[in-house]
Parts: C-alpha cells; structure tokens; sequence
C-alpha cells in the first residue's frame, strides 16, 4: 500500500507541476512571445494560435490534472482513515486540511476559467473581429482578459503555496508511525 500511495503521490506531484508550469509557460512567455513578437503583424492569426492553444490547456489538460489529483488526495484520505500498511499523513501546516482547501479553491477556479469565463471570451472576442470599431467591445473584452489573468495569478500562487507545503512534507522525517506536526 505505501507504494501505491508513492504512486499517487508522484501523480499529485506530476500534476500540479503541468498545472502550475504550464499556466506560467503560456500565460506569459507563449502569449508575449505570440502577440508581440512572432505574430505581431497578425493580430487575427495570433488570436487564433493563442485560443487554440489555451483551449487544450484549460480544457484537456487542467481538467486530466485535477482528477488526478482529486484522485490523489481521496485515496489518501482513506488511506489515513483506515490506517491502510501503517500510512499517516503528514501535516506541516497549522489547520489539518489546508491543501485539501488551497486545491478546492484551485480547482473552483480553474472551473470557472475553463467553462465560463473562457466561453465568454471567445464569443466577445467573435463579436469584436466582426465590429473592429465598437471601441465598447474591446474595453469589455480587455476588463474580462483581464479577470483571466488574476484568476490565473490566483492559481498560480495557490499552486506555488501547494508545492511549498508539499515540500515541507518532503522534509519532515516520521519517527516510528506517528504524525510529524508543525509548532
């Protein structure tokens, strides 16, 4: 069973570094890189690299990495609660489930950008591409890009805060089958 949880473990790792990595990786060298340097010229071509791509991070890939990691944290909520092999999860934090509530919050979010905000946005984008001048469009599609990238700062620090105590867990070395509690 430890192995298995090792398992998981890794998996919950995995995850959370595509997750995080890849919100870095297009939200701020692929989108800069795109919009205003290789396709600066072709605001319409870049639009659409950008929404494609974006499209398979926030839809395939964060949705495949949240129920690997819901997956992750269950079994090892069960895995504590029967005491499955001698397992015993590790806290370092000062309130029990405070990842469980960080990846909650991640995961709502991550939600909320993928099947709302992102299917908003493409349609004010469409709605913009048709009346380049309604100057209204445009201010109301920059305010909602704008939105976009504070949730994904949210989730981004949200991550970065999981990684962190993930570490600290890392760290702690148990002594016999007892919790290692933080002070």
């Amino acid at each position: 069973m430890k192995r298995l949880i090792y398992i998981f473990n890794w998996l919950y790792l995995v995850s959370l570094s595509l997750w995080v990595g890849g919100m870095f990786l297009l939200g701020f060298l692929m989108e800069i890189n795109i919009r205003f340097y290789t396709l600066k010229d072709q605001p319409e071509l870049a639009s659409k690299v950008i929404n494609g791509v974006m499209d398979i991070f926030n839809i395939h890939i964060v949705y495949t990495c949240i129920v690997l990691m819901v997956l992750t944290v269950g079994i090892k909520f069960l895995a504590s609660r029967k005491v499955w092999a001698g397992f015993m999860a590790t806290v370092v934090t000062k309130r029990r489930y405070t990842k469980e509530v960080m990846l909650a919050i991640m995961i709502l979010v991550a939600i909320y950008v993928g099947s709302v905000l992102r299917p908003q946005m493409h349609a004010l984008d469409a709605q913009k591409k048709a009346n380049p001048t309604d100057q209204r469009l445009e201010t109301r599609f920059n305010r909602m890009h704008k939105n976009f990238e504070w949730f994904w700062t949210i989730n981004m620090l949200l991550g970065l805060s999981l990684f962190y105590i993930h570490g600290k867990e890392m760290t702690r070395f148990k002594e016999g089958a007892g919790d290692s509690v933080a002070k």
